[in-house]
């Protein structure tokens, strides 16, 4: 008799246990899956957003790109200790190596810096956007150079265009004989001072003009100054501080001092004239 109550103890827990066992597998399958995802921004060394940037993770099929403001996604990302590379035409490739967490969300930002030498290459692939600003923006999406837009010249109201090149670092604006002359704009190489501050003897640098181009166009040194326009008719410019940053495309004879490149606003369009209703 006992042992057969025993038996039916014995028969009843192990169906109790199986019915356990089946609804914490019917549970867990309930449960949503844990996604691992990966997620960031690819920059230049100026903050500015570098869009069509491949990103891709070693030993793996997965690969993203960067929309235009620079930002990338993964989702579902293998756990574990991964390899991410970041990299597009004109930068030198960045790599990163992370350890995931099943479930977990990683940012991890890049910031990708430009070659000079490959400059050409990008703005042959980047011909056809942003009209005749194109060259502009794609030169400041590399970040070789210094780069001033519409909306920090509105912000800054500069009284005459050499202003904005006074916080440019490598650049020296000098105020002429009495405040009357034009400003003598230099790069790189500037007059010797003796230790008590005074000119102990000239340099190359007085003679060495920077050179200029207007809306694409070049201009010979010496026959323009960027204080010759006014400001509001500025669009946007581009400093570069001598050969190593001047792009192959924008390189004269006698640019080795130093090119800006000066945009100007365009025209307003007119709004088409309504012919006069009559009643």
């Amino acid at each position: 008799m006992g042992t057969g109550i025993g038996r039916s103890v014995k028969r009843g827990v192990a169906c109790w246990l199986a019915a356990a066992g089946a609804a914490q597998a019917l549970v867990a399958q309930a449960e949503p899956a844990k996604i691992t995802t990966l997620s960031g921004v690819v920059t230049n060394p100026n903050g500015v957003a570098i869009p069509r940037a491949e990103l891709l993770i070693v030993n793996s099929e997965l690969k993203a790109m960067s929309n235009d403001s620079g930002v990338y996604e993964f989702f579902a990302v293998p756990v574990g200790r991964i390899r991410l590379i970041a990299r597009r035409i004109g930068f030198e490739p960045e790599e990163a190596r992370v350890t995931l967490n099943e479930g977990m969300h990683k940012q991890v930002d890049f910031e990708l810096t430009g070659v000079p030498e490959l400059l050409d290459s990008v703005m042959v692939r980047e011909a056809g956007g942003n009209g005749r600003m194109a060259d502009f923006w794609s030169r400041r999406m590399l970040g070789v150079g210094a780069f001033i837009t519409r909306a920090e010249i509105e912000r800054r109201r500069p009284q005459h265009p050499s202003d904005l090149l006074r916080t440019v670092v490598g650049v020296k604006v000098t105020m002429g004989d009495a405040g009357l002359d034009k400003p003598t704009i230099s790069m790189g190489r500037n007059t010797p001072l003796s230790r008590s501050g005074r000119q102990t003897g000239t340099s190359l640098a007085n003679d060495c003009k920077v050179s200029y181009y207007v809306d694409g166009s070049y201009v010979p040194p010496g026959t323009f100054h960027m204080d010759d326009m006014s400001a509001l008719l500025l669009e946007a410019i581009e400093i570069y501080r001598g050969p190593a940053e001047t792009p192959a495309r924008l390189r004269q004879r006698d640019t080795a001092c130093g090119v800006i490149v000066i945009w100007t606003r365009e025209p307003p369009q007119k709004q088409p004239q309504r012919p006069p209703a009559f009643g």
